[in-house]
């Protein structure tokens, strides 16, 4: 059964109705206000960017690994192995995160490109460069957590990477000839801000390994800098090593001046532990060679050749009867 609203019903259901439509014109308000303050999104982030390929920058690192092996091979006078790693892309920021400090950071430019590169190397790879240069016997076991580089040591590092910077321009002759400058070093990588923190890098990584120490060169480069010629670096190259005879002719020279230790053991014995407690200034151990057999010469414990001992010039010397080839 229906039942009839008095007048005092009707009015507070009106006012009611009103506060409602109220309400809903001050949300709609500060909805605006909301939308106002939004950030439009750029999708030319590194999570964009990271779908896009850059076929170009395999040739480039591939002559670059290449120069690079063959000049720390020349300067150290050691063999030294690198590899290159496929780029990766991310924001600098986050690219900083993955550079330990100390590290060595190498400002460039690439002209005629506009903006700022970086260059860095890992403190285990300095220490590692530094000990070898200065002939250091010890390799590997200097003391790195906290420890900043002297001014030795940076005058060094600076030398040799000014000779890398060589490498990494002629690499980029075949794609887009630059001319590298040199700006400026820094060790902590808050102050090596090249761009913002927001901004997309590529990265360049190569895996040295010098004797029995490993590190690493990261090469970084904005986005914005190789805006100019991303079409450059998208096309599709192919690595043929036969178009690079300077190359392959700069590599076997430096090989050829690589120094090599020779070995020669006069014999070997054996002796029990009460033979060698008694041992004493005077005594004499046989050894299970004559005087007039051949000893076999070692480099790095793979015996190449074979020959007689005896004196020349007045130093202890080997004539070689016999050249070992391997199997």
């Amino acid at each position: 059964m229906s039942q009839v609203l008095s007048q005092d019903e009707i009015d507070a259901l009106l006012g009611g109705l009103d506060e409602a439509v109220e309400s809903d014109s001050e949300d709609q308000g500060a909805s605006s206000d909301q939308d106002d303050e939004i950030i439009p999104y750029d999708f030319a982030n590194a999570t964009a960017m990271s779908r896009v390929k850059f076929p170009g920058f395999a040739v480039i690192n591939d002559h670059f690994n290449r120069g690079l092996r063959s000049t720390l091979s020349s300067i150290l006078r050691v063999m030294v192995d690198s590899s290159a790693v496929p780029i990766e892309i991310m924001l600098f920021k986050d690219f900083l995160k993955k550079v330990p400090v100390p590290s060595s950071l190498h400002i460039l430019k690439m002209e005629p490109l506009r903006g700022h590169a970086m260059l860095v190397m890992d403190s285990q790879l300095v220490f590692c460069i530094v000990e070898i240069f200065l002939g250091s016997t010890t390799i590997g076991q200097s003391r790195i957590e906290g420890r900043e580089f002297t001014s030795i040591e940076q005058r060094l590092i600076k030398r040799i990477v000014n000779s890398i910077l060589k490498d990494w321009m002629r690499a980029w002759a075949s794609v887009h000839p630059v001319k590298i400058k040199y700006v400026r070093s820094e060790i902590n990588p808050q102050f090596a801000k090249i761009i913002q923190d927001e901004d997309a890098v590529i990265v360049c990584k190569f895996q040295l390994d010098i004797e029995e120490m490993s590190g690493i060169i990261y090469v970084c480069l904005p986005v914005s800098l190789i805006q100019p010629i991303k079409s450059k670096l998208q096309k599709s190259f192919q690595v043929d090593e036969a178009e690079d005879p300077a190359w392959r002719k700069a590599l076997l020279k430096n090989l050829l001046e690589v120094p090599v230790e020779l070995e020669v053991p006069l014999g070997t014995a054996e002796l029990t532990g009460s033979d060698i407690l008694d041992l004493e200034v005077g005594d004499i151990i046989q050894l299970d060679t004559r005087v007039d057999d051949l000893l076999t010469a070692l480099i790095k414990e793979q015996p190449k050749f074979k020959g007689l001992p005896g004196i020349y010039r007045g130093q202890k010397a080997l004539k070689i009867e016999e050249v070992l080839i391997d199997e």
